[in-house]
């Protein structure tokens, strides 16, 4: 069953390369993915993620679990529903953009 959740998630997300690492994380196990920094909150950083419910469910507990998302120190510290979400068409990274970005290559990805 397919399943769009739309996420504020807080916690170190910007300027660490989460966009990138979250958006791939979901094209792995074939999830659509949406992300955009809010340039009024550097903590902050809304998501969408469309998809298998089932892999909708394991990525947010990945999220969630605390750890380190990549080698450039990307932390979830909380995540909530977004009651005012972006369209996933008008996100700044999405599944269907993330290649065309000039991202650093040094970042490793442990999700």
């Amino acid at each position: 069953m397919a399943l769009e959740i739309n996420l504020v998630v807080r916690g170190t997300v910007q300027k660490v390369m989460f966009r990138q690492t979250v958006v791939r994380a979901a094209q792995r196990i074939g999830l659509k993915a949406g992300a955009s920094n809010m340039r009024y909150d550097r903590s902050l950083v809304k998501l969408t993620l469309i998809g298998d419910e089932d892999k909708v469910h394991e990525l947010v507990t990945a999220l969630s679990s605390g750890k380190k998302l990549n080698s450039w120190g990307a932390v979830v510290k909380s995540l909530e529903e977004d009651s005012d979400p972006i369209p996933y068409d008008q996100h700044q990274v999405t599944t269907e953009n993330v290649d065309q970005r000039n991202w650093n290559p040094n970042v490793e990805m442990y999700l």
